[in-house]
């Protein structure tokens, strides 16, 4: 077997993060119990492929495709939350359009290798989901509708793999409605979805389902089958309430399903494998257990020489999600021992339902087959056959169905309110933020204007400052008038005014010659006088240092440096 991953799928996300149902962790959740448990070891890997065009408009309308390639390039980066919120259920961001066509790619890619015998089986755990997405209409979290792209290429592309029959097996919780449309009038597919429903003016259904369960209308009624040449080859199984748990799809499966299987004989199984009627989830209000999923898978293997591919749809608690995919991998790759169902009795609901199928199988298909009959009857008889004490514990069972469904409920409402109490948090956060911001611009406006008066008052003052200085100004002007016409009157005494500097200039340097000769003079006589001077005061200092000898001499104590000394001052010529 082969299973088929691409972390790439994740990119697809709310445009904003907010915390959405459909999240990238379904993926990552799965991928990881898978790796844990060992079973990707022991199974062929394969990572995603993208679909082409060519092959998406055998189910999609051109516009449709052309819409899901541009919805996350830059040009609608503005329009795009718009966009999205005109449609049913749809988030879009810049990942949105390649995830899609992986998703879309994904499970070709994996169909194909089962059918060219490549693979005995695989599971294609891809996102965003698709069996809503309509041929002209993306809702409900599908963009492509995966599967139906698979079985439309299988049947109109590759006439060499000899896939003439195709049974599409839906069990998500929601009704696919997207691939019912696409092959209303093609007996080629057999299309089986089992789901919760609307049914109007019923007080019994109307007590559990309000009278609806997504997407609503009619579509999903058990007496949609088909039309043309593909009348009766489309099997509806409305559940009228929630809380249905194994018991109840085992009986699907057991007295409606099975036998349309055996007469159908398909080539090739391909299973819209949304695991939203697990237990816990929040949208689907089912209790089916992992166990439960893998018996219904296991008895679909025994069909179609075991070629069977599960493409993931919906499942949004991430445990159950997680633990029901490993179950199924486990039974692709035949290392889980079945484990039938703890001996339960399906719900009135699903009795009502089971037969209400049967009839309009008979009347509208099989009106020849004795099959549908018995399973009818055997049925039928489900009550009958239980002695009090069983029926005590139907109604036990019944009711813990239900308490269950409502856990889920409540969880579900418990993770609503949750997430919408962080949601608050955050806007009120982002509100004082803004008011922080506004407080700052406001200031900043005030601040803006005080510079805007100062700005004017000086303004104003400048301009008075100019008012007054236009007359004095004036005068300034009057005045360089006035010495303009001096200037002529100035022009005839400027030969005088030579004259003058010429003879000026003569006697200054006549005056300069005879000061330069009394500095000359005054200065050689100066410096005599200098020489003189210090002449005298080396005169008193060598008398007085002599009569100093003198006395030492007639003591006897004078040295002979000092007469040395004497000797060259009887020398000096002074005293000669």
């Amino acid at each position: 077997g082969g299973s088929c991953y691409d972390e790439t799928m994740c990119k697809h996300d709310t445009p904003n993060g907010e915390v959405d149902v459909e999240c990238p962790d379904r993926i990552r959740f799965i991928w990881e119990k898978l790796q844990l448990a060992g079973v990707t070891q022991r199974c062929v890997v394969l990572g995603g492929s993208k679909a082409e065009d060519k092959h998406l408009k055998l189910v999609h309308t051109k516009k449709h495709v052309n819409f899901v390639k541009s919805i996350s390039t830059k040009q609608k980066d503005s329009r795009r939350n718009r966009i999205a919120s005109v449609l049913d259920s749809i988030y879009l961001n810049g990942g949105s359009s390649e995830a899609a066509y992986l998703a879309a790619g994904s499970v070709v890619n994996v169909a194909e290798k089962v059918a060219e015998g490549e693979l005995d089986c695989g599971f294609a755990i891809v996102r965003p989901p698709g069996h809503h997405a309509e041929a002209d209409e993306a809702m409900g979290f599908c963009l492509f509708n995966n599967v139906a792209v698979a079985a439309s290429y299988l049947l109109n592309e590759r006439p060499d793999l000899d896939v003439k029959k195709i049974l599409i097996v839906d069990w998500d919780i929601h009704h696919g409605n997207g691939t019912q449309k696409m092959f209303w009038k093609d007996p080629r597919v057999l299309i089986f979805s089992v789901h919760r429903f609307k049914v109007a003016g019923n007080a019994y259904v109307a007590r559990y389902d309000h009278g609806s369960f997504y997407p609503a209308g009619d579509d999903g009624d058990y007496n949609m089958v088909g039309e043309g040449p593909g009348k009766g080859f489309n099997i509806n199984v409305p559940w009228e309430q929630g809380g249905c748990g194994d018991a109840d799809y085992l009986a699907a499966w057991d007295h409606i399903l099975i036998p349309v299987t055996k007469e159908f004989n398909p080539d090739i199984i391909l299973l819209s494998a949304g695991f939203d009627a697990a237990i816990g989830d929040p949208l689907g209000g089912c209790c089916v257990t992992p166990d439960g999923y893998s018996v219904m898978l296991k008895k679909l293997m025994e069909f179609a020489q075991g070629k069977i591919v599960l493409a993931l749809e919906g499942g949004y608690n991430l445990e159950s999600l997680a633990k029901s995919s490993l179950a199924c991998v486990q039974v692709l790759l035949e290392e889980k021992g079945i484990q039938c169902s703890s001996g339960a009795y399906p719900l009135e609901s699903t009795r009502r339902v089971v037969r209400a199928e049967n009839r309009e199988l008979r009347y509208n298909v099989f009106a020849d087959s004795d099959t549908l009959m018995t399973s009818n009857e055997n049925l039928k008889n489900l009550s009958a056959d239980k002695n009090p004490a069983d029926a005590i514990l139907h109604e036990v069972e019944e009711l813990k169905s239900l308490w269950a469904a409502r856990d889920g409920e409540l969880e579900a409402r418990r993770k609503e309110l949750k997430a919408k109490k962080m949601e608050l948090e955050t806007w009120l956060m982002l509100v004082g933020a803004r008011e922080d911001e506004f407080r700052g611009l406001r200031a900043k406006v005030e601040s803006l204007m005080r510079e805007r008066d100062e700005a004017v008052a000086k303004a104003e003052c400048l301009d008075k400052e100019l008012q007054e200085e236009r007359p004095r100004r004036r005068l300034e002007n009057e005045e360089m008038d006035m010495d303009s016409e001096d200037e002529d009157m100035d022009m005839d005494s400027e030969e005088l005014e030579h004259d003058l500097k010429t003879m000026s200039r003569e006697f200054k340097k006549d005056i300069n010659l005879v000061f330069e000769k009394f500095k000359k003079d005054n200065e050689l006589f100066i410096g005599e006088l200098k020489k003189e001077r210090e002449l005298a005061i080396t005169a008193a200092v060598i008398t007085t240092r002599y009569q100093v000898c003198r006395e030492w001499k007639s003591q006897g104590t004078l040295s002979l440096e000092l007469k040395f000394a004497a000797e060259v001052y009887h020398k000096l010529p002074l005293f000669d």
